[in-house]
C-alpha cells in the first residue's frame, strides 16, 4: 500500500483498565460496563498542539473533530463498584498526552467488582490520532492520520485522513476516508465503505464487505468469512481464501484472485 500516512499522537484509548504489564484487571467483566453505583465526572482541557496520546484500557471512547476549536477538551466519567476503587481512579491530559490509571488491587477483583473511565473527548478537526485500546466500544470521527490498536470491541471510524487498525476481535466500521485503510483484524464483521485511496486487509474470521474504493483493494487473507467487494476504481487482489466464498462487481481494473477449488478436492 502506497503512500505512509503522517505518525500522529498515540491515543491509548479511554475508559478501563490497563494497568502494567500483568496487572490487568481482567474481572472487569461485561456486566460492569455498564454499571456505574460510584460515580465521578472530571472536566480537562489544555490547547491543541500537534496529536493526540491517550492511554487506557477497557471501557467506551470517543473522539470528535469539531471546527471552531483550538483545544483538547476530554469529559471522563469514573465509575466504580466502591467508593474505595473509584477514590483510586485517575485521568489526567497533559502535553497532548490522556492517561488513565488504574490501582493494584490484584487478589482483589473478583465477582462483582469493576472499575472504568469512560472518555469523551473533542478535538480540533482534523487531528491526528492514535489509539492503544484493551476493550470497549470506540468511535472516531472527524480526524487526519488515525492508528488503532485495539484488543476487542465494537469499533468505528468515520471521516478520517488515513486508517491503520490493529484489532483483535469485535466488529470494524471505516466509513469516509480521503487516503488509504490497512486493517490487521483478527475476528468479527469488517466494513469498509467510501475510501479514495487503497484499502489493504488481513482477517482472521468474520465476514468482510468493501465498497466504493478509489484504488486498490488488496485482501491478504479472509478467514473463514465471506468477501463481498464491489464499486473498486483500481485492482482487487486476494492472496488467499475460497474462491466460492468471493463475490465481486464492478472492479475496474484487473482480478487477481484464488484458483476455484476442484470438486472432491478439500474443503
Amino acid at each position: 500500500m502506497g503512500g505512509k500516512a503522517r505518525r500522529g499522537a498515540i491515543v491509548s484509548l479511554g475508559a478501563g483498565a490497563l494497568l502494567a504489564p500483568g496487572l490487568l484487571l481482567a474481572p472487569v467483566e461485561l456486566a460492569g460496563q455498564s454499571r456505574c453505583e460510584h460515580r465521578e465526572v472530571k472536566e480537562l482541557e489544555e490547547p491543541a498542539d500537534g496529536g493526540l496520546d491517550v492511554e487506557a484500557g477497557s471501557g467506551r471512547l470517543v473522539v470528535a473533530g469539531r471546527d471552531g476549536i483550538s483545544d483538547v477538551r476530554v469529559t471522563a466519567v469514573l465509575c466504580a463498584s466502591s467508593r474505595e476503587a473509584l477514590e483510586d481512579l485517575e485521568v489526567t491530559l497533559d502535553g497532548g498526552r490522556l492517561r488513565t490509571d488504574y490501582p493494584d488491587w490484584r487478589g482483589r477483583w473478583g465477582g462483582r467488582n469493576y472499575a472504568r473511565i469512560d472518555l469523551e473527548v473533542a478535538v480540533p478537526q482534523g487531528m491526528d490520532v492514535r489509539v492503544e485500546d484493551g476493550s470497549g466500544s470506540m468511535a472516531l470521527s472527524g480526524l487526519g492520520w488515525v492508528r488503532v490498536k485495539d484488543g476487542s470491541g465494537e469499533i468505528r471510524v468515520r471521516d478520517a485522513t488515513e486508517v491503520v487498525v490493529e484489532d483483535g476481535s469485535g466488529s470494524l466500521q471505516i466509513e469516509g476516508v480521503a487516503g488509504n485503510v490497512e486493517i490487521e483484524d483478527g475476528s468479527g464483521s469488517l466494513r469498509v465503505r467510501e475510501v479514495g485511496g487503497d484499502v489493504e486487509v488481513s482477517d482472521g474470521s468474520g465476514g468482510i464487505e468493501i465498497e466504493a474504493v478509489g484504488g486498490t483493494v488488496r485482501v491478504d487473507g479472509m478467514g473463514s468469512g465471506g468477501l463481498s467487494v464491489r464499486d473498486v476504481e483500481g485492482d482487487l487482489v486476494v492472496g488467499d481464501g475460497r474462491r466460492e466464498r468471493i463475490r465481486y462487481s464492478d472492479i475496474r481494473s484487473s482480478l487477481d484472485l484464488p484458483p476455484a477449488r476442484r470438486r472432491g478436492r478439500g474443503n
